[in-house]
């Protein structure tokens, strides 16, 4: 793997990925910042799509896109165009295609405060949000990318094994995780390092359900 980019999810900026470059040496670590040069509120999951993928632009190959949350969903709709060699999933909000349509919620301009977390937030786009409430479809994810979605109890059911199935993808049960360890548990961080590595070098595919470190 030489170049690895990661996504922050909704009201969050590219500082959450802080320390991650250190597990990842060797590779050149990109940081997204999904919101940079946008009117956030009104800015699209299109717009977040299209933002990884200017990032990732002429970047060296192999290439991985590591994404949490809203990001993951941004991420998925970006792989079409930018067919990373692999793709990474912490918890990624669920397209429509996992979650359902909801022809009720109609997506509006604005802004919202995001919930409290560990780390800082900033203010997000409710029609991002509101697009993700109402469906976001993504039938499909490349072939040529290899998929990982990681998940523990608190999005099991809506982010999980249902998810990874559908795609066809890896799974890396993470226990009791929060949707924040996922990116702030550095043992949740190695286990992703060590299948990047299998699945970049094109090693034996393993699901790692269940797995330990």
């Amino acid at each position: 793997m030489r170049t690895l980019v990661l996504v922050h999810g909704a009201g969050r900026g590219a500082e959450l990925f802080d320390g991650w470059a250190e597990s990842f040496p060797g590779v050149e670590t990109i940081a997204v910042d999904l919101q940079d040069g946008l009117d956030v509120a009104r800015a699209s999951m299109a717009d977040y799509a299209a933002a990884i993928v200017r990032a990732a632009a002429g970047r060296s190959r192999p290439l991985a896109v590591c994404a949490w949350s809203l990001g993951g969903l941004a991420a998925m709709l970006a792989a079409a165009e930018l067919e990373p060699e692999a793709l990474v999933l912490l918890e990624p909000s669920p397209p429509a295609e996992i979650q359902g349509l909801r022809p009720e919620v109609v997506p509006q301009p604005g802004t919202f405060e995001p919930d409290p977390g560990p780390r800082p937030g900033r203010p997000e786009s409710s029609l991002a949000y509101g697009q993700r409430q109402r469906g976001v479809s993504v039938p499909s994810l490349p072939t040529s990318t290899r998929t990982l979605v990681v998940f523990g109890d608190e999005f099991r059911k809506e982010r999980g094994p249902r998810l990874a199935a559908f795609y066809g993808a890896d799974a890396l049960d993470a226990g009791a995780a929060t949707h924040w360890d996922l990116v702030l548990d550095p043992g949740v961080r190695r286990r992703v390092a060590d299948w990047l590595a299998r699945a970049v070098s094109g090693g034996e595919r393993q699901g790692l359900l269940g797995g330990t470190e």
